[in-house]
């Protein structure tokens, strides 16, 4: 995740402040190395908005742009990936992540990827499992299975390191990182965390079954 915030995740972070749902800004409180605070949750009618904007973060655009998708090439083969209309479904203990894509040979389609995180009953930290292959339209995951993975997990990650970055700082200065995920069919709840001094940036773990 780059150091610089998405406004919109800002602005979600000083609206629950403003309804109480959260407290005083981090760097306030004055956190030191491994200081948690307290979780950051999405109600689920909230979080495709969010991922849009962590999508369009993933797709390499750190500004507000007019642009909707990015081609992928590989060699002869070409693939329209929707990055303004990627969605999320929470479930409890589950992130299904939904891409809409293009290509000539089947038009329009849109692949999922279903990643297996924490729970509010079953913490699993940020580690997050999925399927080595998505499921979506034949031509297309046969060709793209892993970057399609991988860019539904940059833009959880994305938003997941935006919402804690967007908490704030701790008493030395860095972004707050990301320390635990969960979901629910609810929403997802994110605690944030002053990074350790031996720790440049934050780096969620996700593995891949083959």
């Amino acid at each position: 995740m780059a150091e610089t915030v998405a406004p919109e995740f800002v602005d979600f972070i000083q609206a629950e402040r403003l309804a109480s749902r959260l407290p005083q800004a981090a760097a306030r409180t004055k956190m030191a190395e491994g200081d948690v605070y307290p979780g950051v949750f999405i109600a689920a009618g909230r979080l495709n908005p969010l991922l849009r904007v962590a999508a369009r973060r993933a797709a390499g655009f750190f500004r507000a742009s007019k642009r909707t998708e990015v081609i992928w090439v590989e060699g002869d083969n070409e693939l329209a990936v929707n990055f303004a209309e990627v969605g999320v479904q929470a479930g409890d203990g589950t992130l299904q992540v939904s891409i809409p894509v293009r290509c000539d040979q089947i038009g329009k389609g849109t692949v999922t990827v279903l990643f297996a995180v924490g729970a509010p009953n079953a913490p699993a930290g940020l580690y997050a499992a999925t399927a080595g292959r998505p499921t979506g339209p034949e031509a297309v995951v046969a060709i793209w299975s892993q970057a399609l993975v991988a860019f539904a997990w940059n833009c959880l990650l994305e938003l997941v390191s935006g919402m804690a970055a967007a908490v704030g700082k701790d008493q030395r200065g860095n972004l707050l990182v990301p320390v635990e995920l969960s979901a629910r069919r609810q929403g997802i709840e994110i605690v944030p965390m002053a990074r350790f001094r031996f720790a440049g940036s934050s780096t969620l773990k996700t593995a891949v079954k083959p």
